[in-house]
């Protein structure tokens, strides 16, 4: 039977249901049946699917599991100026600015994933890139350095962190803050103040 464009008399009008034709099914014997090294494989395609998706379920989990509260809400932090991490505050050095931002230059240029884009010597300011952990998103860093004391021979420091994407940072920028601190920890005293 041809296709027309032309409307034809038959289809307007109700089907004939006596016409139906069926289709006999040929006995189970002749069926054909899936070898057992084609059911394996299907099985053990089954299984590595639930064990990928069973540890992709667990990496999630432990990625997000330490992220405190104020992670899922913000994506700039500063040392002694973020409610959300009170615990964050700026650093007294015993040493004086200028040295202050050698070591603060050189203990970023060690960490891994930072790089140091600009050191001023003048105003005491310390640029710094840092790579999240699977290189997606790069995080600006900024080291202030100020003159601290009666003698204006000591040194206070204070951090910023900014993410340069999104609206949160899931706590990244408040541990890239103590990872600074820690590694000038190492290698300046700390005063008291």
């Amino acid at each position: 039977m041809r296709f027309s464009w032309r409307r034809s008399k038959r289809c307007c009008q109700p089907l004939n249901r006596s016409r139906r034709r069926t289709v006999a099914l040929p006995p189970d014997d002749s069926l054909p049946t899936v070898s057992d090294a084609t059911a394996r494989k299907r099985h053990l395609r089954a299984v590595a699917l639930a064990w990928t998706f069973g540890i992709a379920v667990a990496a999630i989990y432990v990625l997000v599991r330490d992220v405190p509260a104020a992670g899922w809400r913000i994506n700039d932090v500063t040392t002694g100026e973020t409610k959300e991490y009170p615990e964050l505050q700026s650093r007294i050095y015993d040493s004086t600015p200028e040295n202050t931002t050698l070591f603060a230059a050189a203990a970023a240029s060690r960490l891994t994933r930072w790089k140091v884009i600009r050191t001023d010597r003048v105003t005491h300011t310390v640029i710094c890139e840092v790579k999240t952990p699977l290189n997606l998103f790069t995080d600006d860093v900024t080291i202030r350095i100020e003159p601290f004391g009666p003698s204006k021979d000591a040194s206070r420091v204070q951090i910023h962190s900014r993410s340069r994407v999104g609206r949160s940072d899931l706590g990244q920028n408040a541990q890239h803050i103590r990872e600074l601190q820690s590694a000038m920890d190492e290698k300046l005293p700390r005063l008291n103040p």
